[in-house]
């Protein structure tokens, strides 16, 4: 349990009235800024969803049944899904149903069509059991030197006790399904019958890992070439120590890239954008980015918005709500305006002029907001103020998302996994987080099978042929993978 903290300092003493009402004033703001962090959800700050209370879950699902959005079942306009009938594989089985050959109303011979017209299709799982090749070792004793030689292993032949599947099931399970060790040891036990120990499983994980290591840096290389980049960090622990580190996540158009840094600062950011980064990347307000030029670091409107929003719902001074208001309105403005263009009711002339007209009036607002008697608040605007290009990239570059949610959604993997697991236990267990979710990002942004492509890369440095380009790099640019 978490110790609380006991306040003893001695109470503040006043020599006259207008001490006192100075300190009045200064335990009422405080007293309102404590209000306004305990009225923080995710609409209004970057807490996540989750974190979110009871009542405030509720409020949001009140929201969305009230604006239509999000309701259960499908949506206005879904066009339905079904599901395409399967082409029966060589191993499957097929059987026909004929009517019978007498018709059961005049007694008449009934000729049946050659073709189906109807097709039932039953899916069913085969019965799981695990393939075991066992290599028999003999020794033997030579008849004139009586020397004794021993058979060896085929050159093919897998080390340890894991097959090249095996060992990409193990890792799928824990990359992209977020299993722990011992829940991929349970599910491996009650699915095929074959109990593999703790160690074995974690010593999987750091196996593949290592196979993992050209992908993981060449998707590094492909992703520093790419148009945009979205970027964003979680924190992420270690063995219980004190010191927090930092997951770092670089998404392009489809690709992803992920690593573990011990710290969340410009030096970080420099390593892993490249120093002369020529993308227009998309972040958060963080300060890591700051070096980055300015015509080329958008800004997400979202967490603007959710930055607004708090001051909006400020409940004490009823300036500064009013300001945060009219923001509000502003940044929904932005993105009205933003999706028609992209819908294409507007065309390029109109969506200019109206943004020019929105930016106009944000700025004017912002500096109404820097003025605010609230310091929290009026630093919030000032701040925008200073680094107000940074909204704006997307006018100068049209094909730039106004939001940085692409790289949160591919960071929900890694936030899932943490609260799962509390961190990891070693350097071997953070580079197989990594390399093992920039994989299985990069292949739900393809379409791909993780499993597969896992399978491909464990499959061929087992059998040490060339490395495979699973993700087709090199083709797309001068990028090595050896």
């Amino acid at each position: 349990m978490k110790k609380v903290k006991h306040f003893h300092a001695p109470a503040p003493e006043v020599n006259s009235l207008s001490e006192a009402n100075a300190l009045i004033q200064q335990l009422w703001e405080k007293l309102r800024e404590y209000e306004d962090r305990l009225a923080a959800s995710s609409r209004n700050s970057s807490r996540s969803p989750s974190s979110d209370s009871p009542a405030a879950k509720a409020e949001r699902k009140k929201l969305q049944r009230l604006t239509g959005r999000n309701s259960p079942g499908a949506q206005p306009g879904h066009s339905g899904h079904r599901r395409p009938i399967t082409e029966l594989a060589a191993s499957d089985e097929r059987i026909v149903c004929l009517p019978d050959a007498q018709c059961a109303c005049c007694g008449g011979v009934v000729a049946p069509y050659p073709a189906a017209s109807y097709r039932h299709q039953v899916f069913e799982l085969p019965q799981p059991r695990l393939e075991l090749t066992e290599y028999a070792l003999h020794h033997g004793r030579c008849e004139r030197c009586h020397q004794v030689s021993k058979g060896q292993l085929p050159t093919d032949a897998p080390q340890g006790q894991l097959g090249p599947r095996l060992l990409s099931y193990i890792a799928v399970l824990a990359g992209q399904f977020h299993l722990s060790v011992r829940k991929i040891q349970q599910l491996l036990k009650s699915q095929y019958g074959v109990h593999f120990s703790l160690g074995l499983i974690s010593e999987a994980h750091g196996r593949v890992s290592a196979m993992l290591t050209p992908t993981h840096q060449a998707l590094h290389l492909c992703i520093k070439q790419a148009l945009h980049v979205h970027i964003d960090e979680t924190p992420h622990q270690r063995n219980g120590e004190s010191h927090t580190r930092w997951v770092w996540l670089l998404s392009g158009s489809d690709v992803v890239y992920q690593t573990i840094r011990y710290f969340r600062d410009q030096d970080s950011a420099r390593a892993l954008l490249g120093k002369n980064a020529s993308a227009i990347v998309i972040t958060d307000q963080c300060a890591s980015y700051h070096w980055l030029d300015p015509e080329r670091h958008q800004f997400c409107w979202s967490h603007i918005m959710r930055n607004v929003q708090q001051m909006a719902d400020y409940v004490g001074q009823g300036h500064t709500a009013w300001v945060g208001s009219r923001l509000v309105l502003l940044c929904q403005a932005v993105f009205r305006t933003q999706h028609r263009y992209e819908a294409g009711k507007l065309d390029e002339t109109r969506w200019r002029s109206r943004m020019m007209r929105v930016k106009a009036r944000f700025h004017r607002y912002l500096v109404r907001g820097s003025q605010s008697p609230v310091s929290r608040y009026a630093g919030r605007c000032q701040y925008l103020l200073k680094y107000e290009t940074g909204l704006w990239v997307f006018l100068l570059h049209p094909d730039t998302p106004l939001t940085n949610n692409e790289a949160e959604r591919c960071l929900r993997g890694t936030v899932i996994m943490r609260k799962i697991s509390y961190g990891t236990q070693s350097d071997r267990g953070e580079k197989f987080r990594s390399r093992i979710l920039s994989v299985v990002e990069t292949c739900k942004k393809r379409g791909l099978s993780a499993f597969q492509v896992v399978s491909d890369i464990v499959s061929a440095v087992l059998a040490k042929p060339p490395y495979p380009d699973v993700f087709s790099l090199t083709k797309e640019s001068s990028i090595p993978l050896w």
